[in-house]
């Protein structure tokens, strides 16, 4: 194994537009803490980064501080406020690098030594989808995330209501989505857990293919979709491939401890969940109705339930202007496993009658 055990995913990095205010909204609204920044000349011109942190779950953000840097500029451009890359950490990083060519993995770079005062990490870049990347890195004396982050006054904010990185999900085209999961799951190491298609979404005007894989080994979720043209309505997979003008991650979802609570108080702070019809918890009623489908409901909470484990699952609006990029948040009660296929189908089964006007 590459990765390194239970690592989960080491950050991710969004690419914006204003650096500054990304992380001011990421710090008032969803209670992470400022740990650090740092100011380099990037592939091209120089870009400032901010390190944000709440439980294991790690944001980088970047914008440029000059035109030159044209990679973070123009990738802003083309697909707004949105993830460039995902890390995840190695044990090795040659043993990496050749395991990285065996498995024919697309190289944008060769082993590069990050090195800033006493600290060092080695990484290799991958390519993903359209513009993202992968970053393998191999940690070695470094305090942050990657070296040259400085540290910065800071008052704590919510205590860790977050927990970690739970997974990330990603857009692909029609007939795309096989290449992808064959490339994730060699070069990653991942097993394929669960596919969702045609079969899944019968008799309904929208729908999606899902596939979802997971490491137990490096506890990795990755969960990759893509449109069904032959459905006579847009999903949201098509919506995001129209307005972020290609293929790339889609939302990030976050495990927390109480979701309902945590849900209240992003609530008081402005921050806007998607609306769940009400259909959906009337079904959701006849079938559990031990729980608590007030609070559920006044949170715009999706419940998956197996025997005594539970998935809860809620849905921000999207965090920048497109229709793209959004957050999710989860709370997996009794080590519930899934990823809540069952509440992709009753959702959109209640989507359709509320938009044909049967509520």
């Amino acid at each position: 194994m590459i990765l390194r055990e239970h690592s989960g995913i080491k950050f991710v990095e969004l690419f914006v537009g204003m650096g500054k205010m990304v992380a001011w909204w990421h710090q008032f609204a969803l209670g992470f803490t400022l740990k650090g920044k740092r100011i380099q000349k990037g592939q091209h011109g120089e870009e400032i980064t901010y390190w944000l942190q709440q439980g294991n779950a790690n944001l980088l953000i970047t914008s440029a501080l000059d035109p030159a840097a044209h990679d973070v500029v123009s990738f802003v451009d083309r697909h707004g406020n949105s993830i460039k890359r995902f890390a995840v950490e190695v044990v090795n990083i040659e043993l990496a690098f050749e395991h990285l060519n065996a498995q024919h993995a697309i190289l944008l770079s060769g082993i590069e030594c990050l090195e800033h005062g006493k600290e060092k990490a080695k990484c290799i870049r991958v390519k993903l989808f359209d513009d993202n990347e992968i970053l393998l890195v191999e940690n070695i004396s470094s305090i942050g995330p990657l070296p040259g982050f400085v540290s910065v006054d800071h008052d704590e904010q919510s205590p860790n209501s977050i927990l970690n990185i739970d997974h990330l999900a990603s857009v692909v085209r029609f007939n795309e989505s096989d290449y992808w999961n064959n490339y994730l799951a060699k070069i990653l190491q991942l097993d394929h857990v669960q596919t969702i298609g045609e079969e899944f979404f019968a008799n309904l005007m929208t729908g999606m293919k899902m596939n979802v894989f997971h490491s137990s080994h490096s506890q990795i979720n990755k969960v990759i979709v893509e449109p069904l043209p032959e459905k006579t309505r847009k999903s949201q997979v098509d919506v995001f491939l129209q307005h972020h003008f290609g293929t790339g991650i889609q939302h990030l979802a976050f495990e927390v401890r109480d979701l309902i609570t945590l849900v209240k108080a992003f609530k008081e702070r402005g921050v806007s969940f998607n609306k769940v019809p009400e259909t959906y918890y009337e079904a959701i009623e006849k079938e559990f109705p031990e729980l608590p489908i007030a609070s559920m409901k006044e949170t715009n909470i999706l419940c998956e339930k197996d025997g005594d484990k539970l998935l809860l699952q809620v849905f921000t609006e999207p965090i920048g202007d497109r229709p793209t990029l959004f957050y999710e948040f989860i709370q997996r009660v009794n080590d519930y496993d899934g990823f809540g296929v069952n509440n992709v189908h009753q959702l959109f089964k209640s989507l359709e009658i509320q938009l044909n006007g049967d509520v």
